[in-house]
C-alpha cells in the first residue's frame, strides 16, 4: 500500500487533555503568547474544548468521559493528534489497511473526525479530520 491514497493537507492541531480548561489556557497563554477561543462543549462526548489559532487544542472531560479517564490513568497530556485530510473515507481505507480500526466518528455540522485507537499506533491517538475552511470551530468561536 503507498501513501498516493492517503491526502494529508497539514496537521491541523495537538489535543492536551487538561482538567481546568481555564486554567491550561492562562498557563499556555502567559508561556508561549496563545489566544484561545472561548470554549465549546459537546454533551454527547463529554468533553468541553478551547482551540489555539496556532493549533493547541485543551480538552477537559465530564466525569466518565474518555478523557477525564485518560486524564485519571495518565495525568494531563497529549490526548491526540488530528491530521486535516481532503478524502475521509481514503484515509480510513488507508489507515485500515496499515491494521487501525476507528473508534469514534462524529459529525460537528460541517466538521467530520474520526479517531483510531492508540494502541496500533505506538501509543498515539490519531484523529482525522474533514472540514471546509475555516476551521468550524473557529467559526462557532466567532472567528
Amino acid at each position: 500500500m503507498t501513501t498516493e491514497r492517503l491526502a494529508i493537507e497539514r496537521l491541523d492541531r495537538v489535543a492536551l487533555a487538561v482538567s481546568d480548561l481555564d486554567r491550561g489556557a492562562s498557563f499556555f497563554e502567559r508561556l508561549l503568547g496563545l489566544r484561545f477561543d472561548p470554549a465549546v462543549s459537546d454533551e454527547r462526548l463529554g468533553m468541553t474544548a478551547r482551540y489555539s489559532r496556532e493549533g493547541l487544542e485543551l480538552v477537559s472531560g465530564t466525569p466518565g468521559s474518555v478523557i477525564d479517564q485518560f486524564t485519571r490513568a495518565r495525568g494531563e497530556g497529549v490526548f491526540c493528534v488530528v491530521f486535516k485530510v481532503s478524502d475521509m473515507e481514503a484515509a480510513i481505507a488507508h489507515f485500515r489497511d496499515c491494521g487501525l480500526e476507528p473508534v469514534n466518528d462524529v459529525t460537528f455540522g460541517e466538521l467530520r473526525e474520526v479517531a483510531f485507537h492508540p494502541k496500533a499506533a505506538h501509543g498515539l491517538q490519531i484523529v482525522l479530520a474533514a472540514y471546509p475552511e475555516p476551521h468550524p470551530a473557529t467559526r462557532a468561536a466567532g472567528g
